[in-house]
């Protein structure tokens, strides 16, 4: 069974707190948002974004200002009508199996098991494919890059 989304209401008095640890679980919870909840919180970003300048999330080997962007990357892009797959690149932090289960992409292939994997993933929404490497330091991590369409 799992646990109902939080509710915009309590999402956004976290993010707007300034308290680094309410901001930085919040930041979670809207990056794992479907795409629907996240609307509620659209019109506040400009008081996240103000709520949160220059607040400082710490974080020894990432940055956990890093989730704070992604979340607000995520916000932007239901504001604009983006697909949710474009908010892979750049954020590590996107598991190619969780986002298979959660229905949002299929995994195409993947390479042998090894030290880092290779997955080649397609969207389920928009049809755009990705090589997604997985590496580890400290973390599991991996990176997401579309892959060219041709040109017809």
């Amino acid at each position: 069974m799992t646990a109902d989304p939080p509710d915009a209401a309590s999402l956004l008095a976290d993010l707007t707190s300034r308290d680094p640890q309410r901001v930085w679980a919040a930041s979670h919870a809207v990056i794992r948002l479907p795409v629907a909840a996240r609307l509620p919180l659209v019109p506040h970003l400009a008081a996240i974004r103000q709520a949160t300048d220059g607040l400082d999330l710490g974080g020894a080997f990432y940055s956990n200002n890093d989730h704070l962007r992604q979340a607000l990357r995520t916000l932007e892009a239901a504001r604009d009508g983006r697909c949710s797959c474009t908010l892979y690149p750049g954020y590590l932090f996107y598991n190619p199996n969780k986002e298979q289960a959660s229905g949002a992409v299929n995994i195409l292939s993947t390479s042998p098991p090894d030290w880092n994997m290779t997955y080649r993933c397609g969207c389920r929404v928009c049809g755009t494919e990705y090589t997604v490497e997985q590496g580890e330091y400290h973390y599991t991590w991996w990176d997401w890059t579309p892959i060219p369409r041709p040109q017809a």
